[in-house]
Protein backbone atom coordinates (compact mmCIF):
# COMPACT_ATOMS: atom_id res chain seq x y z
CA UNK A 1 0.00 0.00 0.00
CA UNK A 2 1.22 3.68 -1.15
CA UNK A 3 0.06 6.45 1.66
CA UNK A 4 -0.28 9.36 -0.01
CA UNK A 5 -0.12 12.55 1.89
CA UNK A 6 -1.77 15.71 0.78
CA UNK A 7 -0.79 18.97 2.89
CA UNK A 8 -3.98 21.63 2.36
CA UNK A 9 -4.59 24.92 3.52
CA UNK A 10 -7.46 26.93 2.12
CA UNK A 11 -7.67 25.46 -1.28
CA UNK A 12 -10.70 24.85 -1.67
CA UNK A 13 -11.72 25.68 -5.28
CA UNK A 14 -8.76 23.55 -6.29
CA UNK A 15 -9.50 20.29 -4.14
CA UNK A 16 -11.78 18.71 -6.28
CA UNK A 17 -9.58 18.03 -9.10
CA UNK A 18 -6.27 17.65 -6.90
CA UNK A 19 -8.32 14.78 -4.78
CA UNK A 20 -10.33 13.64 -7.39
CA UNK A 21 -7.29 13.19 -9.95
CA UNK A 22 -6.01 10.68 -6.62
CA UNK A 23 -8.78 8.91 -6.19
CA UNK A 24 -9.26 8.37 -9.88
CA UNK A 25 -5.66 6.30 -9.87
CA UNK A 26 -4.86 3.34 -11.90
CA UNK A 27 -3.32 1.57 -8.84
CA UNK A 28 -5.69 1.46 -6.71
CA UNK A 29 -4.06 0.03 -3.38
CA UNK A 30 -3.45 4.04 -2.03
CA UNK A 31 -4.18 4.97 1.52
CA UNK A 32 -4.71 8.91 1.09
CA UNK A 33 -4.36 11.28 4.09
CA UNK A 34 -5.81 14.70 3.74
CA UNK A 35 -4.34 16.83 6.22
CA UNK A 36 -6.37 20.01 7.35
CA UNK A 37 -4.24 22.15 8.51
CA UNK A 38 -6.48 24.69 9.54
CA UNK A 39 -8.12 25.62 6.63
CA UNK A 40 -11.63 27.27 6.65
CA UNK A 41 -14.58 25.52 7.99
CA UNK A 42 -15.69 24.83 4.14
CA UNK A 43 -12.36 23.50 3.11
CA UNK A 44 -12.35 21.35 6.33
CA UNK A 45 -16.17 19.72 5.76
CA UNK A 46 -15.25 19.27 2.19
CA UNK A 47 -12.47 16.79 3.22
CA UNK A 48 -14.76 15.41 5.25
CA UNK A 49 -17.24 14.36 2.52
CA UNK A 50 -14.14 13.32 0.93
CA UNK A 51 -13.65 10.86 3.19
CA UNK A 52 -17.84 9.65 3.02
CA UNK A 53 -17.12 9.22 -0.62
CA UNK A 54 -14.06 6.84 -0.51
CA UNK A 55 -13.36 4.87 2.03
CA UNK A 56 -9.59 5.45 1.17
CA UNK A 57 -9.51 8.52 2.48
CA UNK A 58 -8.49 9.66 6.20
CA UNK A 59 -8.73 13.05 7.31
CA UNK A 60 -6.86 14.81 10.02
CA UNK A 61 -7.75 18.69 11.62
CA UNK A 62 -4.78 20.49 12.80
CA UNK A 63 -4.62 24.28 13.85
CA UNK A 64 -2.30 25.53 11.29
CA UNK A 65 1.60 25.14 11.21
CA UNK A 66 2.65 25.47 7.94
CA UNK A 67 3.48 22.38 5.23
CA UNK A 68 6.25 20.79 6.96
CA UNK A 69 4.34 20.13 10.09
CA UNK A 70 1.31 18.97 7.89
CA UNK A 71 3.65 16.76 5.95
CA UNK A 72 4.70 15.33 9.41
CA UNK A 73 1.24 14.79 11.18
CA UNK A 74 0.45 12.78 8.02
CA UNK A 75 3.37 10.81 7.94
CA UNK A 76 2.57 9.63 11.48
CA UNK A 77 -0.50 8.19 10.74
CA UNK A 78 0.71 6.62 7.04
CA UNK A 79 0.25 2.69 7.13
CA UNK A 80 1.93 2.53 3.51
CA UNK A 81 5.55 1.33 3.10
CA UNK A 82 6.23 3.82 0.57
CA UNK A 83 4.78 7.62 0.95
CA UNK A 84 4.05 10.01 -1.91
CA UNK A 85 2.74 13.28 -1.79
CA UNK A 86 0.49 15.85 -3.75
CA UNK A 87 -0.20 19.42 -2.71
CA UNK A 88 -3.39 20.62 -2.20
CA UNK A 89 -3.68 22.80 -5.36
CA UNK A 90 -2.22 20.64 -7.84
CA UNK A 91 -3.18 17.63 -9.64
CA UNK A 92 -1.51 14.05 -10.64
CA UNK A 93 -2.68 12.16 -14.07
CA UNK A 94 -4.27 8.84 -13.60
CA UNK A 95 -1.51 6.92 -14.34
CA UNK A 96 1.20 8.60 -12.03
CA UNK A 97 1.65 6.10 -9.34
CA UNK A 98 0.92 3.02 -11.38
CA UNK A 99 4.34 3.92 -13.16
CA UNK A 100 5.83 5.13 -9.87
CA UNK A 101 5.00 1.57 -8.27
CA UNK A 102 5.96 0.26 -10.97
CA UNK A 103 9.61 1.60 -10.84
CA UNK A 104 9.82 0.51 -7.72
CA UNK A 105 8.71 -2.72 -7.77
CA UNK A 106 11.50 -3.59 -10.99
CA UNK A 107 14.20 -2.35 -9.09
CA UNK A 108 13.50 -2.65 -5.26
CA UNK A 109 14.80 0.93 -4.90
CA UNK A 110 14.44 3.09 -1.85
CA UNK A 111 12.97 6.27 -3.30
CA UNK A 112 11.90 7.05 -6.89
CA UNK A 113 12.16 10.43 -8.42
CA UNK A 114 10.17 11.39 -11.56
CA UNK A 115 9.99 14.23 -13.50
CA UNK A 116 6.99 16.85 -13.79
CA UNK A 117 4.64 19.85 -15.65
CA UNK A 118 4.98 22.89 -14.68
CA UNK A 119 1.67 24.75 -16.00
CA UNK A 120 0.90 27.89 -16.58
CA UNK A 121 -2.40 28.27 -17.99
CA UNK A 122 -2.53 26.11 -20.77
CA UNK A 123 0.81 25.49 -21.41
CA UNK A 124 3.20 22.81 -19.63
CA UNK A 125 6.68 22.63 -19.53
CA UNK A 126 8.12 19.71 -18.26
CA UNK A 127 10.98 19.46 -15.82
CA UNK A 128 13.27 16.32 -15.44
CA UNK A 129 16.27 15.67 -13.01
CA UNK A 130 19.63 16.02 -14.81
CA UNK A 131 20.05 12.21 -14.69
CA UNK A 132 19.11 9.74 -17.34
CA UNK A 133 16.60 7.10 -16.41
CA UNK A 134 17.96 3.99 -14.94
CA UNK A 135 19.13 2.79 -11.13
CA UNK A 136 21.64 4.91 -8.89
CA UNK A 137 23.48 4.43 -5.83
CA UNK A 138 24.01 7.75 -3.64
CA UNK A 139 27.70 7.52 -4.42
CA UNK A 140 26.60 7.83 -8.47
CA UNK A 141 24.19 11.07 -7.61
CA UNK A 142 26.81 12.40 -5.14
CA UNK A 143 29.07 14.60 -7.80
CA UNK A 144 26.52 16.46 -9.38
CA UNK A 145 23.35 15.64 -6.38
CA UNK A 146 22.54 19.18 -5.97
CA UNK A 147 24.09 21.67 -8.81
CA UNK A 148 24.33 19.51 -12.32
CA UNK A 149 27.14 22.46 -12.86
CA UNK A 150 24.95 25.00 -14.94
CA UNK A 151 23.45 27.77 -13.16
CA UNK A 152 20.76 26.73 -11.81
CA UNK A 153 20.24 23.24 -12.55
CA UNK A 154 19.68 20.65 -10.31
CA UNK A 155 21.09 16.91 -10.64
CA UNK A 156 17.82 15.61 -8.61
CA UNK A 157 14.90 18.26 -8.38
CA UNK A 158 14.29 18.79 -4.84
CA UNK A 159 10.35 18.35 -5.28
CA UNK A 160 8.71 16.14 -2.39
CA UNK A 161 6.06 15.79 -4.72
CA UNK A 162 7.82 13.87 -7.32
CA UNK A 163 9.42 11.44 -5.70
CA UNK A 164 8.18 7.94 -3.88
CA UNK A 165 9.69 7.57 -0.39
CA UNK A 166 10.26 4.10 1.71
CA UNK A 167 8.79 5.45 5.08
CA UNK A 168 11.57 4.10 6.97
CA UNK A 169 13.40 6.81 5.60
CA UNK A 170 10.97 9.54 5.74
CA UNK A 171 10.81 8.35 9.61
CA UNK A 172 14.34 9.90 9.82
CA UNK A 173 14.20 12.78 7.64
CA UNK A 174 11.03 14.65 7.62
CA UNK A 175 10.91 14.54 11.34
CA UNK A 176 13.96 15.55 11.68
CA UNK A 177 12.87 19.53 9.71
CA UNK A 178 12.13 22.50 11.71
CA UNK A 179 8.83 23.28 11.24
CA UNK A 180 10.35 26.73 11.01
CA UNK A 181 12.01 26.29 7.64
CA UNK A 182 9.80 28.24 5.56
CA UNK A 183 12.17 28.45 1.65
CA UNK A 184 13.48 25.06 0.98
CA UNK A 185 11.75 22.58 3.35
CA UNK A 186 11.54 20.20 0.04
CA UNK A 187 15.31 20.26 -0.07
CA UNK A 188 15.79 19.68 3.63
CA UNK A 189 13.95 16.30 3.26
CA UNK A 190 14.73 15.30 -0.34
CA UNK A 191 18.62 15.36 -0.42
CA UNK A 192 18.89 13.64 3.14
CA UNK A 193 16.53 10.86 2.23
CA UNK A 194 18.82 10.61 -1.18
CA UNK A 195 21.92 10.00 1.60
CA UNK A 196 20.14 7.58 3.63
CA UNK A 197 18.79 5.63 0.70
CA UNK A 198 20.84 2.41 -0.83
CA UNK A 199 19.05 2.28 -4.02
CA UNK A 200 17.54 5.37 -6.06
CA UNK A 201 15.75 5.22 -9.23
CA UNK A 202 15.27 8.10 -11.59
CA UNK A 203 12.12 7.19 -13.56
CA UNK A 204 10.98 8.00 -17.25
CA UNK A 205 8.22 9.09 -15.77
CA UNK A 206 6.17 12.30 -15.84
CA UNK A 207 2.58 12.88 -13.86
CA UNK A 208 2.64 15.39 -11.62
CA UNK A 209 1.20 18.84 -12.15
CA UNK A 210 2.55 21.92 -10.43
CA UNK A 211 0.44 24.48 -11.39
CA UNK A 212 1.21 28.33 -10.83
CA UNK A 213 -2.24 29.80 -9.81
CA UNK A 214 -2.94 33.37 -9.85
CA UNK A 215 -2.94 33.73 -5.69
CA UNK A 216 0.94 32.17 -6.31
CA UNK A 217 2.33 34.08 -8.80
CA UNK A 218 3.58 36.82 -7.04
CA UNK A 219 5.34 36.18 -3.56
CA UNK A 220 6.72 38.87 -1.62
CA UNK A 221 10.42 39.50 -1.79
CA UNK A 222 11.91 39.04 1.90
CA UNK A 223 13.54 42.31 2.59
CA UNK A 224 15.16 41.37 5.64
CA UNK A 225 19.15 41.27 5.63
CA UNK A 226 19.66 38.98 7.59
CA UNK A 227 20.07 35.32 6.47
CA UNK A 228 16.63 33.39 6.40
CA UNK A 229 18.51 30.66 5.01
CA UNK A 230 20.58 29.72 8.63
CA UNK A 231 18.34 27.02 9.37
CA UNK A 232 17.96 25.22 6.35
CA UNK A 233 21.82 25.06 5.60
CA UNK A 234 22.42 24.09 9.30
CA UNK A 235 19.90 21.23 8.49
CA UNK A 236 21.58 20.08 5.50
CA UNK A 237 24.97 21.10 6.79
CA UNK A 238 24.30 18.15 9.62
CA UNK A 239 22.51 15.50 7.20
CA UNK A 240 25.71 15.85 5.28
CA UNK A 241 28.25 15.26 8.06
CA UNK A 242 26.23 12.60 9.34
CA UNK A 243 26.60 10.95 6.55
CA UNK A 244 30.38 12.22 5.72
CA UNK A 245 29.81 13.63 2.42
CA UNK A 246 30.37 17.16 3.38
CA UNK A 247 33.40 17.21 1.43
CA UNK A 248 31.67 16.73 -1.61
CA UNK A 249 28.29 18.74 -1.46
CA UNK A 250 29.54 22.00 0.31
CA UNK A 251 30.55 23.22 -2.74
CA UNK A 252 27.03 22.53 -4.51
CA UNK A 253 25.30 24.07 -1.55
CA UNK A 254 27.24 27.39 -1.71
CA UNK A 255 25.90 27.24 -5.07
CA UNK A 256 22.07 26.50 -3.95
CA UNK A 257 22.43 29.57 -1.06
CA UNK A 258 23.05 31.90 -4.19
CA UNK A 259 20.53 30.93 -5.83
CA UNK A 260 17.46 30.85 -3.13
CA UNK A 261 19.08 34.24 -1.82
CA UNK A 262 18.80 35.72 -5.27
CA UNK A 263 15.30 33.97 -5.98
CA UNK A 264 13.93 35.22 -2.74
CA UNK A 265 15.85 38.34 -1.31
CA UNK A 266 17.45 40.25 -4.00
CA UNK A 267 17.73 42.63 -1.54
CA UNK A 268 20.67 40.99 -0.08
CA UNK A 269 23.18 41.96 -3.12
CA UNK A 270 22.26 45.77 -2.53
CA UNK A 271 25.86 46.85 -2.34
CA UNK A 272 25.18 47.93 -6.12
CA UNK A 273 22.05 47.43 -7.88
CA UNK A 274 21.23 43.61 -9.21
CA UNK A 275 25.32 42.41 -8.36
CA UNK A 276 24.38 39.17 -9.56
CA UNK A 277 24.27 40.69 -13.05
CA UNK A 278 27.58 42.62 -12.74
CA UNK A 279 25.70 45.67 -11.32
CA UNK A 280 23.37 47.80 -13.57
CA UNK A 281 24.95 51.56 -13.28
CA UNK A 282 22.45 54.10 -11.48
CA UNK A 283 20.02 56.02 -14.60
CA UNK A 284 20.07 53.11 -16.70
CA UNK A 285 17.12 52.15 -18.88
CA UNK A 286 16.65 48.27 -18.94
CA UNK A 287 13.81 45.56 -20.22
CA UNK A 288 13.10 42.96 -18.15
CA UNK A 289 12.50 39.87 -20.27
CA UNK A 290 10.45 37.35 -18.11
CA UNK A 291 7.54 37.35 -15.97
CA UNK A 292 7.59 34.17 -13.78
CA UNK A 293 8.23 34.13 -10.26
CA UNK A 294 11.99 36.22 -10.55
CA UNK A 295 10.91 38.28 -13.84
CA UNK A 296 7.55 39.72 -10.95
CA UNK A 297 10.40 39.71 -8.30
CA UNK A 298 12.69 41.79 -10.04
CA UNK A 299 10.31 43.85 -11.53
CA UNK A 300 8.71 44.63 -7.81
CA UNK A 301 12.50 45.29 -6.57
CA UNK A 302 13.02 47.53 -9.60
CA UNK A 303 9.95 49.63 -9.40
CA UNK A 304 11.08 50.20 -5.65
CA UNK A 305 14.10 50.51 -6.42
CA UNK A 306 14.29 53.87 -8.75
CA UNK A 307 17.45 53.63 -9.54
CA UNK A 308 17.08 52.16 -12.65
CA UNK A 309 13.96 52.84 -14.85
CA UNK A 310 12.40 49.94 -16.45
CA UNK A 311 11.38 50.65 -20.37
CA UNK A 312 9.58 47.66 -21.51
CA UNK A 313 8.24 44.46 -19.35
CA UNK A 314 8.47 40.94 -22.07
CA UNK A 315 7.33 37.61 -21.62
CA UNK A 316 6.77 34.91 -24.74
CA UNK A 317 3.42 33.93 -22.73
CA UNK A 318 2.53 37.45 -21.79
CA UNK A 319 -1.22 37.31 -22.55
CA UNK A 320 -1.33 34.66 -19.88
CA UNK A 321 0.38 37.35 -17.51
CA UNK A 322 -1.70 40.05 -18.49
CA UNK A 323 -4.41 37.90 -17.71
CA UNK A 324 -3.28 37.81 -14.03
CA UNK A 325 -3.13 41.80 -14.52
CA UNK A 326 0.26 41.77 -14.86
CA UNK A 327 1.83 45.09 -17.55
CA UNK A 328 3.51 42.24 -19.50
CA UNK A 329 4.09 42.77 -23.49
CA UNK A 330 4.72 40.81 -26.54
CA UNK A 331 8.71 40.52 -26.56
CA UNK A 332 8.56 42.12 -30.19
CA UNK A 333 7.94 45.11 -28.59
CA UNK A 334 11.79 45.71 -27.90
CA UNK A 335 12.21 46.46 -31.74
CA UNK A 336 10.12 49.37 -31.20
CA UNK A 337 11.93 50.96 -28.02
CA UNK A 338 13.84 53.64 -28.77
CA UNK A 339 16.37 53.80 -26.35
CA UNK A 340 17.70 51.33 -23.73
CA UNK A 341 20.47 50.50 -21.77
CA UNK A 342 20.06 46.92 -21.37
CA UNK A 343 17.69 43.33 -21.24
CA UNK A 344 17.76 41.75 -18.34
CA UNK A 345 17.11 38.18 -18.41
CA UNK A 346 15.08 37.19 -15.63
CA UNK A 347 15.37 33.40 -15.35
CA UNK A 348 17.53 31.36 -13.33
CA UNK A 349 18.16 28.17 -15.81
CA UNK A 350 21.42 28.60 -17.25
CA UNK A 351 20.34 26.74 -20.43
CA UNK A 352 17.08 28.60 -20.70
CA UNK A 353 18.66 32.10 -20.48
CA UNK A 354 21.07 30.86 -23.60
CA UNK A 355 18.09 30.43 -25.51
CA UNK A 356 16.34 33.39 -24.70
CA UNK A 357 19.90 35.20 -25.47
CA UNK A 358 19.64 33.34 -28.94
CA UNK A 359 16.37 34.84 -29.22
CA UNK A 360 17.05 38.37 -29.16
CA UNK A 361 20.53 38.13 -31.13
CA UNK A 362 18.32 36.83 -34.25
CA UNK A 363 15.49 39.68 -33.19
CA UNK A 364 18.21 41.93 -33.90
CA UNK A 365 19.09 42.87 -30.01
CA UNK A 366 23.30 43.53 -29.71
CA UNK A 367 24.56 41.15 -27.46
CA UNK A 368 26.53 43.20 -25.50
CA UNK A 369 23.29 44.51 -24.47
CA UNK A 370 22.07 41.30 -22.81
CA UNK A 371 22.95 40.88 -19.37
CA UNK A 372 22.83 37.41 -17.13
CA UNK A 373 23.93 36.35 -14.14
CA UNK A 374 27.60 37.65 -14.39
CA UNK A 375 30.41 34.55 -14.93
CA UNK A 376 31.56 36.04 -11.09
CA UNK A 377 28.24 35.11 -9.66
CA UNK A 378 27.65 31.89 -11.05
CA UNK A 379 31.72 31.11 -10.65
CA UNK A 380 31.72 27.89 -7.61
Amino acid sequence: MISVIVPIYNTLEYLEQCVGSIINQTYRDLEIILVDDGSSYLCGKACDDYALRDSRIKVLHKENGGSTSARKAGLEIAGGEFVGYVDGDDWIEPYYYEKMVSAQEKTGADMVSSGHFHDLGEDGRIVKDNFPPGIYTREQLLPTLLYAGRFFEYGIQPHMVTKLFKKEILQKTQMRVDNRIVIGEDAAVVYPSLLEAERIVVADVCGYHYVQHSDSMTKKEREEKEDIYGLLFAHLEKACKENQVWHILEPQLQQYRKYLRFLYQISYFDERVLVPYGGIAPGSKVILYGAGVLGQKMHSYLMRKKEISIVLWTDQKYEIYREKGLVVDDPKEILKVPEYDFVLIANTVQSTAEMIRRYLVDKGVENRKILWFSEDFRRV
